[in-house]
């Protein structure tokens, strides 16, 4: 995962209460504006002018347009995911998917903010630490599974965990996209992302993670929603 926190070069500075309170309302501003206007339009000066700060400021704290969004969504995302309660431990099919689960039902909350950034991850021109932003958090959580189902002899001779689990983090998002677009209704998007995911998952696993996740999606097919792996949290919400 790329480095995307300010210049540590005066750390005494960073650590001012009123420094950290300007650096939220920075990265709050610019999140906004991702939501209210798309990227494209996001300027510097709109973004030292909402936030109430220099735009020498701006460049001092994050060099580049480029890493003062790629900071902001990056944090936004790494924020919410460390405050999900999980039922299931990491490294487990169970975890993995109270996170994803977790992450659309927030997502649903803030469909022009996740339409914004899908259509820029999916451009041919996005800049490298924009879309690394983007793409790391979701590794973290699918390669602790995978790494584990590799660790058990669980994976098939030929799969690559890298390469799988880079895979898998492109489909979770292209199916966000769809769902941002519109092409996927909101009451479907769960199901369908989790029963798709583990669809084409199955032909890498064997052995005893190939059956749970086969049991899981016929399972899904039956019961829907109430099939699904939810954290404590987010169970309570959608009953």
């Amino acid at each position: 995962m790329v480095d995307l926190k300010e210049n540590g070069d005066r750390p005494q500075t960073y650590s001012s209460p009123a420094i950290i309170e300007r650096r939220r309302r920075i990265l709050e501003e610019t999140r906004k504006v991702i939501a209210e206007q798309g990227i494209a339009a996001l300027s510097m000066n709109e973004i030292g002018q909402r936030a109430g700060v220099a735009k020498r400021t701006l460049y001092n704290a994050f060099q580049t347009r480029e890493r003062m969004i790629a900071t902001a969504i990056q944090e936004y995302f790494d924020e919410y995911v460390s405050r999900i309660v999980y039922s299931s431990p990491p490294g487990t099919m169970q975890h993995n998917l109270e996170r994803m689960i977790s992450v659309v039902q927030r997502n649903r909350k803030i469909r022009n903010y996740i339409k914004a950034i899908m259509a820029l991850y999916f451009s041919s021109d996005v800049d490298r630490d924009i879309w690394t932003a983007m793409h790391s958090p979701a590794i973290h959580h699918n390669k602790q599974w995978i790494e584990a189902l590799d660790a058990t002899k669980q994976l098939q001779p030929w799969v690559q965990v890298d390469k799988l689990v880079d895979d898998l983090v492109r489909f979770e998002y292209a199916t966000i996209n769809d769902w941002a677009q519109g092409r996927i209704p909101d009451d479907e998007v769960i199901v369908r992302l989790v029963s798709s995911y583990l669809s084409c998952l199955l032909g890498s696993l064997k052995g005893a993670a190939r059956k749970e996740v086969e049991a899981l999606i016929k399972d899904i097919a039956e019961r829907g929603m109430d099939a699904l792996p939810m954290s404590p949290k987010t169970k309570t919400k959608a009953t």
